[in-house]
């Protein structure tokens, strides 16, 4: 039964019918918050609270950004245009978390404007955070069907491709302000490293299969590893002869570039997979439908008769789209 009740809910598609896919992106939302709150009631955010609060709704900023983006890439490898319909739930649920990471910085310092006009002009990597918030501020702004219209669909098409620099400013600003574990930053680097290349296999047409899952699979490592290495060097000075030795090793501790691999490739693998069992429905269903066959338009043989050719297959619309 469809849900009219509520046809601008975030649950809802765009006729206004109840989307078991949005209402779950939905949720995962609201899940980082349910986690704050439930350790914010049960006194579990350490000796500075807002300062643990700052870095976890930033963390959850930078994943859910990160998922939006990986849409594209896993619609396209899987074949699952549904999974269109909740890229801009998570978008917008990226840029939500990015706000709240602002206000609970702005609150630490006592919402003074001085303080913390003070603080973004001395710190590059505030700065850096900050430009890329008002990035994604304006892409949350323009996210809405109207906008696209408004703004014509080639120049929203620009602006909301502004999410990989602002994506490489959240990931400098979080390394910036690391001290001694980059293991997120590099995780998330891994990641957007891997998803990147999926997406420039995507612009320039280049058909996606398990070569595909595989470059992005070893740029995820490289990424990864590159930037914990690269971290590291910038910030102590020593040798990055460890740093590398545990990147290519698991005998110590899991590396962060390898939960970068295995995420990169359980995904391509997932979405491989959901490819090759839609193709085989498709081809159990054209087995029992009987072939239909239409004239061709304005032609005739050499005898008068119209000829026949076979209906084409349809192109999925995310195909044409994209």
């Amino acid at each position: 039964m469809s849900l009219h009740l509520f046809p601008s809910a975030p649950w809802s598609d765009r006729a206004g019918r109840f989307s078991a896919a949005r209402a779950l992106a939905f949720a995962a939302a609201l899940v980082p918050g349910i986690l704050l709150l439930t350790r914010w009631v049960g006194d579990d955010l350490g000796a500075r609270p807002l300062a643990e609060a700052i870095h976890v709704s930033g963390d959850w900023a930078m994943r859910f950004v990160l998922t939006a983006i990986a849409v594209t890439p896993l619609a396209r490898l899987s074949g699952a245009a549904k999974l269109f319909a909740v890229r801009r739930t998570l978008g917008l649920a990226g840029f939500a978390w990015a706000a709240v990471h602002v206000v609970f910085w702005a609150a630490d310092l006592g919402f003074d404007p001085a303080t913390l006009a003070f603080e973004a002009a001395v710190r590059p990597y505030l700065t850096l955070g900050l430009v890329g918030f008002l990035g994604l501020a304006a892409m949350a702004a323009t996210s809405s069907d109207g906008m696209v219209r408004r703004l014509g669909t080639e120049r929203w098409k620009r602006l909301h491709g502004l999410v990989h620099p602002i994506v490489i400013l959240a990931l400098v600003h979080l390394t910036l302000q690391s001290k001694l574990d980059l293991a997120q930053g590099a995780l998330l680097t891994g990641l957007a490293v891997g998803g990147l290349t999926l997406r420039v296999a995507i612009f320039h047409r280049l058909r996606l299969g398990w070569g595909a899952v595989v470059a992005a699979t070893v740029a995820a490592f490289l990424g990864a590893a590159g930037w914990e290495t690269l971290w590291f060097a910038l910030k102590t000075g020593r040798d990055v002869g460890p740093i590398v030795a545990a990147n290519l090793s698991a005998a110590a501790r899991i590396a962060p570039s390898w939960w970068a691999v295995g995420i990169t490739l359980g995904l391509g693998c997932a979405a491989m997979a959901s490819k090759s069992a839609s193709g085989r429905r498709h081809d159990q269903g054209s087995a029992r439908r009987p072939s239909f066959e239409r004239p061709l338009q304005g032609g005739e043989d050499d005898k008068g008769t119209a000829r026949l050719y076979p209906m084409p297959p349809p192109r999925r619309w995310f195909e044409i789209i994209l």
